[in-house]
């Protein structure tokens, strides 16, 4: 055999394994990628959920994994639904909840009355039974909440007291603990902060959990919901629905209270 009809057989086949290389290159990816992907999967089904130094860390000696490619795949299982985002930096295997707010038939019609009297007032109305299912030691609350701009407060107030509502503009807490009874129906006219992320039900505005959450810690007529009670408030809402993390710190800096929110999130996380 001719040394150059050698050389040309020799490159044949090397063009023949680069052809097949080629050709299967992607498969081999694929069956790389399922097999992380189902380790992924697996520590997902063990976990509330997990963050992407969770996974490094449970993933750690494995020589060919880096946290770029961690990433890389909890980027693609997300795309395909196998794994849910569910707030800032945090993945679940099941997608969570969204909280829901939904205006009774009285509310309804408060709504109605209010907007008549004053078409151009903003109105959020709530009743305090939506937060039951947060708390850790069930407090019955029956009070609906109406909170408009600050400068229609008063007006509303005495237009619902003239109206033989039973109403207090703006409870203290030291009223609140030594004369109302949260368990009897009753109304609390409040200021709407603004810029407060609330959003339309049935037509009525109603409060976001990011709202709910940072009124809880702030309000004084919210007290008895705060400290410790209030840790377990935020953990039972990251664990039962979705938040928007973004939105709830900045509505905590409107409130002035982004420090004491932040270290909340902290708690809850280093609990978990």
């Amino acid at each position: 055999m001719k040394k150059e009809d050698y050389y040309c057989k020799i490159s044949a086949i090397f063009m023949i394994i680069a052809d097949i290389l080629r050709i299967f290159a992607p498969e081999l990816a694929l069956v790389r990628m399922k097999n992380y992907s189902q380790d992924i999967m697996n520590y997902a089904a063990l976990k509330p959920y997990f963050r992407l130094q969770d996974l490094y860390a449970y993933f750690d000696g494995e020589a060919n994994i880096s946290r770029q490619t961690i990433s890389w795949y909890l980027t693609k299982l997300t795309e395909i639904g196998q794994l849910h985002r569910i707030g800032h930096g945090r993945y679940s295997i099941q997608d969570k909840q969204h909280f829901e707010v939904i205006p009774t038939e009285e509310q309804f019609s408060l709504n109605e009355e209010l907007k008549q009297r004053w078409p151009f007032a903003h109105f959020c109305i709530y009743n305090g039974s939506i937060i039951g299912p947060l708390q850790h030691h069930l407090a019955a609350n029956n009070i609906t909440y109406i909170e408009t701009e600050r400068e229609a407060t008063s007006a509303v107030f005495n237009h619902l007291r003239d109206e033989g509502r039973v109403a207090y503009l703006r409870p203290t807490r030291d009223l609140i603990y030594n004369y109302i009874d949260l368990s009897k129906p009753a109304i609390f006219v409040k200021p709407l902060i603004t810029e407060s992320p609330v959003l339309k039900s049935n037509g009525v505005l109603v409060p976001t959990l990011e709202k709910l959450l940072v009124d809880l810690q702030k309000d004084q007529d919210f007290f008895y919901l705060q400290e410790a009670e209030g840790i377990y408030i935020f953990q039972n809402a990251l664990s039962l629905y979705t938040i928007n993390e973004s939105r709830l710190l900045r509505y905590a800096s409107r409130r002035g209270i982004r420090k004491e929110i932040e270290t909340n999130i902290k708690i809850v996380n280093t609990n978990d």
